[in-house]
């Protein structure tokens, strides 16, 4: 059975998903997924090509912002994923091998838009521990805010607004 776990009241995380999970998202609910899993992973798990073919037959929509563990903190890799989450409907279900990752990205996305730490005590509330990620994210937080072109994009400034992201604005 596929263990979903809510950060926000429109995002959730969850470990790597098989094709007979995809009706269970639907039916939890969510309207979109997004894989933050790369395909060239080792192990046997479903591609991201016929995880889009089967959400999308189910009218979910699909995403993929792969993110190898190594560049995580990459900003290119950060921009994916939060992209993403501007152009997917919400609510949304995002997965990886783990769910870790996901996590991880999610929570550098809200750095950019929120404090650290409400970004922190959310994680905290869903029963990730992730505090070892501060720096990184107050990292984030400030490389976003720095820049005079960074969340000039309406769809980025509206996610700032977002309960995706969880309560409150900075």
């Amino acid at each position: 059975m596929l263990e979903i776990t809510p950060l926000t009241s429109e995002f959730a995380i969850a470990p790597q998903i098989a094709l007979d999970d995809i009706k269970t998202i639907r039916d939890r609910g969510f309207r979109a997924i997004l894989n933050a899993r790369p395909d060239d992973e080792t192990g046997e798990y479903m591609r991201s090509a016929e995880a889009a073919r089967a959400a999308r037959d189910l009218g979910l929509e699909y995403a993929h912002a792969p993110a190898r563990n190594h560049a995580m903190f990459d900003p290119d890799t950060i921009d994916r994923f939060e992209n993403a989450l501007v152009e997917l409907p919400k609510p949304v279900l995002a997965h990886c091998k783990s769910g870790t990752r996901a996590a991880i990205l999610w929570a550098l996305v809200a750095a950019r838009h929120r404090n650290v730490n409400d970004v922190i005590a959310t994680l905290n509330n869903a029963g990730q521990d992730l505090e070892f990620l501060e720096q990184e994210l107050l990292d984030q937080a400030a490389f976003v805010r720095s820049s005079p072109f960074r969340l000039k994009d309406a769809g980025l400034l509206s996610l700032g607004r977002s309960p995706l992201l969880g309560p409150g604005a900075d």
